[in-house]
């Protein structure tokens, strides 16, 4: 194969370019260097006047009335925590449900319990009954 050829070699940029006296090249690198120089010179410039303007503004305090700001944001955390402690709340709704299933599971309890007493009282007064029908027949 070729030299030349050869796809990983990297080809000469400079390779068909005309050659140029050493003057010219000296002359168009100076000329360069002379515009970075101004360009440089021109970015101090805008640096100095930038940081001129940044002490100016640090110097001057301007005072800015913040009362209206703060009662602003007073009466937005106000409003915040009204909301908060609204959704922390359970609905109405919910409360009467509760209340309502309180109140059922109460009464089951009790009639429970009266029925049971009732079936007490009465096994009791059958009991006395019959003592009682017995006492008297036997005194006869």
């Amino acid at each position: 194969m070729d030299k030349d050829t050869n796809p990983t070699k990297r080809r000469n940029k400079f390779a068909d370019k005309v050659d140029i006296s050493r003057e010219t090249a000296d002359s168009i690198i100076s000329n360069q260097i002379d515009q970075l120089r101004e360009i440089s010179r021109t970015n101090n410039e805008t640096a100095a006047k930038v940081r001129e303007s940044i002490s100016i503004l640090y110097e001057k305090r301007i005072s800015v009335d913040t009362k209206q700001f703060e009662q602003l944001n007073r009466h937005f955390i106000y409003e915040m925590e009204c909301k908060l402690q609204k959704v922390k709340r359970p609905s109405k709704g919910l409360v009467w449900y509760i209340v309502m299933w309180a109140i059922t599971l109460l009464s089951a309890f009790l009639s429970g319990y009266f029925i049971q007493e009732y079936r007490e009282w009465k096994e009791r007064a059958e009991y006395w009954y019959q003592q009682y029908e017995g006492k008297g027949k036997s005194e006869k």
